[in-house]
């Protein structure tokens, strides 16, 4: 059997992959450092997370490991993420962007504490990223619900507005707020 040193096929694939991999991996450092400049630029950190989801390309999805490299890297370490960021993103599978409205798919239902209020999360979670009195506002929320006291409610609405968070509670007729900090 005659061995040539000219690059045969499987050394061909080996070097084009180790390409690709070099290609992703540039990618998704990109897409990290825009990630943590949009979040750090911010006023505040769950405007800056909504910002970065509300910039990124149309009908294309982001998947829940970049989701939590992101995160992971702007704030550095789990604790150190906001709480309601917390809340949406703990274990994300997938985001997309459709015009104004972000949709999550989690891995599975979970719930995050956060001080007193509970903020569960269904396996979907949808909602409108608007502005109210030049506010950012997340309205038209499906699959997010608060505990607090054992009173279970989905949520309407999140206004940010001066360093707080008013959490509106869909309760029927009744429409509670909660402020929280962020």
């Amino acid at each position: 059997m005659e061995h040539s040193s000219a690059a045969c096929d499987c050394c061909d694939r080996k070097t084009m992959n180790a390409q690709i991999r070099e290609t992703l991996v540039a990618c998704e450092n990109e897409v990290i450092d825009v990630a943590r400049k949009v979040v750090k630029g911010a006023s505040d950190p769950f405007s800056g997370v909504i910002k970065f989801l509300e910039g990124r390309p149309e009908n294309s999805s982001l998947h829940g490991y970049h989701v939590n490299r992101v995160l992971m890297e702007t704030f550095g370490s789990r604790d150190e993420i906001p709480g309601l960021i917390r809340a949406i993103a703990s274990h994300v599978r997938e985001v997309i962007r459709q015009s104004n409205v972000i949709s999550i798919i989690n891995e599975h239902p979970t719930a995050e504490r956060w001080g007193n209020f509970i903020i569960k999360q269904k396996e979907k979670i949808r909602f409108e990223v608007g502005r109210e009195k030049d506010c950012l506002v997340l309205k038209n929320i499906a699959g997010l619900v608060g505990i607090e006291h054992g009173i279970e409610c989905p949520l309407e609405k999140i206004l940010v507005q001066n360093g707080k968070l008013v959490v509106t509670l869909n309760m029927g007729f009744l429409h509670p707020q909660k402020v929280l900090d962020l």
